[in-house]
């Protein structure tokens, strides 16, 4: 009877170990996120040009610029978003003047972006 016991104990002290070591690669991951998260953005990372701190107050308080800086919609584009983050994200809708100074902006320096010779690759380009 205390054969197979050894090998039993032998799989519960691995399991607890495997446990162990992923609770201690969740508790590094949530610090490693919840340090990315304190970490204040400032608004120069923004490319300068008028409606910069507007996009940077209003959008910023959802997400953070990472998501503007990698996109490159067109200016129609980028309107509608403005909606679809209203409808679908609780964004209070946004009208006017404040809209187009956002839409300018973010279309002006955040549009497409000019596809080189060989389809785009930063790598071949």
């Amino acid at each position: 009877m205390r054969a197979w016991m050894l090998p039993a104990v032998g799989a519960l002290l691995i399991a607890s170990l495997a446990l162990a070591q992923d609770a201690d690669l969740a508790r590094r991951q949530a610090e490693a996120a919840a340090e990315i998260s304190a970490r204040a953005e400032e608004e120069t990372v923004l490319a300068e040009g008028e409606g910069r701190a507007e996009v940077f107050g209003y959008c910023t308080a959802c997400h953070n610029t990472a998501l503007i800086r990698r996109s490159a919609f067109t200016r129609d584009r980028w309107d509608e978003l403005m909606d679809w983050m209203a409808e679908k994200h609780g964004m209070n809708p946004i009208e006017g003047e404040f809209r187009a100074t956002i839409v300018d902006y973010l279309a002006q320096h955040y549009g497409p972006r000019a596809r080189g010779p060989r389809g785009g690759n930063p790598f071949l380009n």
